[in-house]
């Protein structure tokens, strides 16, 4: 009986310790081109982290140089890329890039990325962004444009979109 006391209180313990963790919630959006036949496909993943919201995107199949890469104001890739709407800019701030200036960009503009062999991975976190909390992308779609973003106002003259995606919580 005196050594099972003490393991019950250790087993005890470890689950209260264990109950007071909070899982981790990742995002996730499965990008497809928008064109009909389009091979272009990949995912992003997006996790919350001190400083921001991390994402890692891996695309294949992008053609050319330089695209534009864009968080959208709503999940919905519908009419090619378009029923996604603007770009997400809960504050009303400018155009620019949220990576670099995150103190007068949007939390939308992400720069652009540029294909080597057809792929893309990039990796970066988002300041003034999250997963769910403040200026929240779950629910929201990640777009990659034709063109690559020139930054100028009032959206960056990135042309069409050529791929999107709906960021969803996949759980942790």
């Amino acid at each position: 009986m005196k050594i099972i006391a003490p393991i019950a209180l250790g087993l005890f313990l470890a689950a209260a310790a264990h109950a007071g963790e909070s899982k981790k919630e990742l995002g996730v959006a499965r990008i497809q081109g928008t064109a009909a036949g389009s091979t272009l496909s990949g995912t992003a993943r997006f996790e919350d982290v001190k400083g921001g919201l991390k994402m890692t995107v891996t695309l294949t199949g992008v053609p050319g140089a330089a695209h534009a890469l864009h968080i959208h104001e709503f999940g919905d890739c519908a009419d090619s890329g378009k029923a996604a709407g603007s770009h997400y800019n809960p504050k009303g701030a400018p155009h620019g890039h949220a990576l670099k200036d995150a103190g007068k960009a949007h939390p939308g503009d992400l720069g652009n990325v540029s294909p080597k062999d057809g792929s893309v991975s990039f990796e970066a976190v988002l300041p003034k962004a999250s997963l769910q909390g403040k200026n929240p992308v779950a629910g929201r779609s990640i777009v990659l444009h034709e063109k690559e973003d020139d930054f100028s106002q009032p959206v960056g003259n990135a042309g069409g979109r050529i791929a999107c995606g709906v960021i969803v919580i996949a759980g942790s």
